[in-house]
């Protein structure tokens, strides 16, 4: 999900929202994909390693 689509969905500002992904990323919970189609483009998915993350278990 983009974070224009995050902003839109939660009724944030898109400002509120790429601060929070970059928080979330710096943490290892979110990682950035850039699409095949359009490369410009960056989409924010869980990492594989979001449940050891918050169960606090090391990576």
């Amino acid at each position: 999900m983009s974070s224009k689509e995050i902003a839109k969905r939660t009724n944030l500002s898109e400002r509120t929202v790429r601060y929070a992904i970059k928080l979330l990323k710096d943490s290892g919970i979110v990682k950035e994909v850039y699409l095949l189609q359009d490369a410009r483009k960056r989409v924010y998915v869980l990492s594989e390693n979001f449940n050891d993350i918050l169960e606090g278990s090391p990576t």
